[in-house]
């Protein structure tokens, strides 16, 4: 028995974000977690909004637009309004600090940053530090001073989509060895409008368990700015759906507007499952969830337990998502992982076609373990802004791969093993050991330093550092917390290491490579 996606070839009418503004201008679009909605028929006209506004200001056809957006409706009327006139949105993780904000803004080359009242002194601070211009900044509600106002910067604009509609994917940020972020870019597709765009991901949202629904109600978990909860809502949004966000996930709120809104499909990420199961049994009984029929669920690894609690509890519901920024991957329904307990999809899942290759770039036997090389449909497409060498990396003809470790069965069925890149996935955030080095060896007191990611019941991973004091100083609680204090100024707070252990030395092999596996097991 296999989870497929449902029969039927994909109804060009049923999908596209501007056919159901179209025709249910009236129906609600988004709603915010304190109750504010907007339907299609007002999204739709900020969207054509942001596309007039967007050329009006001088952008062209390949320029970017950097995204400092909390969860709210502009950050839709943003990614759709700039992504049809060929200018890739490139939201930013509203969680950095200024010096990080300033490096993706100058290292994507984005034009103009748009951010909300609550992140907007973080922006004009880290375009300050980049010496541009104040109207570089548009925000977005609350008083704006030098700035652009959005509702300004709309003002006037046509309702009606612009002319030659494009489709520009959005820019996300991603991580190498050297540990500062890559933008990953991909071709504007000059030829295609994003209906036409979204048409081609049908397959793949339906294996996702995603489905054409003008009354589906869905729920998003995450932060937009992030790869899944934000393609999620944009996905959604094309298939007709109400997108309910959120502005800080609790998992008994989450029951609660499950159970009031009725709730079809939602998005969630391990944690959120860890900590749903953390409530007492009476008060998840209490709630009312025969609505949900959809649960979709990636970023880091879900231990097989919690999943089948989580089944026990809701049901045959979630399905599950492996991939990368870097392309299309493989994912799971709740039929098939029942019968493949741990598995993340097929090795042909999704169109793509997956192969586990040893160092030397041939192919393993099944059940052994190597690093995992995808093929796309329409083979690799993505690039790492201004990284060549990254970028060749990546890929070996019309593969490509994450650095990830897997391992294929005798039935085709995938198993991530380990993540081979140092990349550390707390509560599925990227945090990138050798930035986190970087900013602690900046400390006068410290002589070396590798950073870690320990195994952790709640997070998946918690960032964990081992410290060679600097000569003539001694370790102890007290250096700890100066070392975290220090950490704690110029990183965001998912950063900082957890804990700070001490060492004489650490590790390195006769090449002189620090072997840090040998530094993750406590």
């Amino acid at each position: 028995m296999t989870d497929e996606a449902p029969a039927g070839r994909p109804d060009e009418e049923l999908i596209g974000f501007h056919r159901h503004a179209e025709r249910r201008p009236d129906r609600v679009a988004v709603a915010t977690q304190d109750g504010a909605e907007t339907t299609y028929g007002e999204l739709a006209a900020a969207v054509n909004q942001v596309s007039h506004a967007l050329r009006a200001t001088g952008l062209v056809l390949g320029d970017r637009v950097a995204l400092l957006l909390g969860n709210v409706p502009e950050f839709f009327a943003m990614v759709f309004g700039a992504g049809q006139v060929g200018m890739p949105p490139v939201p930013i993780n509203t969680h950095l600090t200024v010096g990080e904000v300033a490096y993706i803004v100058r290292d994507s080359g984005a034009r103009l940053v748009v951010a909300d009242a609550a992140h907007a002194a973080t922006a004009a601070a880290a375009l300050a530090t980049l010496d541009r211009p104040a109207t570089d900044l548009v925000q977005i509600g609350g008083p704006t001073g030098p700035h652009r106002d959005y509702a300004d910067f709309l003002a006037g604009r046509p309702v009606t989509a612009p002319a030659d509609r494009v489709h520009a994917q959005t820019m996300l940020y991603t991580s190498g060895t050297t540990g500062r972020p890559k933008g990953v870019s991909w071709p504007i597709s000059a030829s295609v409008d994003p209906e036409s765009a979204e048409l081609r991901t049908d397959p793949m949202m339906r294996l996702r368990g995603m489905l054409p629904d003008p009354a589906a109600i869905t729920l998003v978990g995450g932060p937009l700015y992030h790869g899944l909860p934000g393609s999620w809502g944009t996905h959604a949004l094309h298939r007709g759906h109400t997108v309910l966000l959120t502005t800080k996930w609790e998992a008994e709120d989450f029951l609660s507007r499950v159970q009031e809104h009725r709730v079809t499909t939602a998005q969630l990420a391990p944690i959120h499952f860890h900590r749903l199961l953390a409530l007492p049994r009476e008060v998840r009984e209490s709630y009312d969830l025969s609505s949900l029929h959809t649960v979709c669920h990636a970023g880091s690894a879900t231990p097989v337990p919690v999943k089948q609690a989580m089944m026990e509890w809701w049901g045959p519901v979630l399905w599950e998502y492996y991939g990368s920024s870097e392309g299309w991957g493989t994912s799971i329904g709740p039929k098939d992982w029942l019968a493949h307990p741990g598995s993340v999809g097929r090795h042909d899942g999704n169109g793509a076609t997956m192969r586990i290759l040893d160092d030397a770039g041939v192919e393993v036997p099944p059940g052994e373990v190597g690093t995992l090389w995808i093929r796309n449909p329409g083979g690799v497409t993505s690039s790492y802004l201004g990284d060549e060498d990254k970028t060749a990396a990546m890929r070996r003809g019309e593969f490509y791969t994450a650095g990830d470790a897997g391992r294929i069965d005798a039935d085709g069925w995938l198993y991530i093993v380990d993540r081979r890149t140092d990349l550390i996935l707390s509560g599925s955030v990227n945090v990138y050991p050798a930035e986190v080095e970087d900013a602690l060896r900046a400390h006068p007191e410290v002589g070396e330093v590798a950073v870690v990611g320990r195994p952790d019941p709640e997070w998946g991973q918690r960032v964990h550092a081992v410290v060679v004091p600097a000569p003539g100083v001694v370790a102890g609680p007290e250096l700890a917390e100066r070392i975290r204090g220090h950490a704690r100024s110029v990183l965001a707070g998912f950063k900082v290491p957890r804990e700070i252990e001490f060492r004489t030395a650490l590790p390195y092999s006769a090449a002189g490579k620090l072997l840090r596996r040998r530094l993750r097991s406590p």
